[in-house]
């Protein structure tokens, strides 16, 4: 999946606990990690990076700089 920074996403689920996100919330991808991490400002105010081996979202809208994540 190639994600960009400044691209708008929306959260479909997370096997992980204690995050404060609902199904479809949605937020703009402010930094991709060298590891792959996705940092996120939700629309919420909430702070949850996404996980590309571990969350499910998609892209709704498109930035502009490339940024391509590889997961195992």
């Amino acid at each position: 999946m190639i994600v960009e920074v400044g691209d708008r996403v929306r959260f479909i689920r997370s096997p992980r606990e204690n995050i404060h996100l609902s199904d479809g919330e949605e937020g703009t991808v402010w930094r991709v990690t060298p590891i792959g991490t996705v940092r996120v400002k939700w629309d919420n105010g909430a702070r949850f990076d996404l996980d590309p081996c571990k969350d499910e979202w998609e892209v709704i809208s498109n930035g502009h700089k490339k940024i391509e994540i590889h997961s195992s």
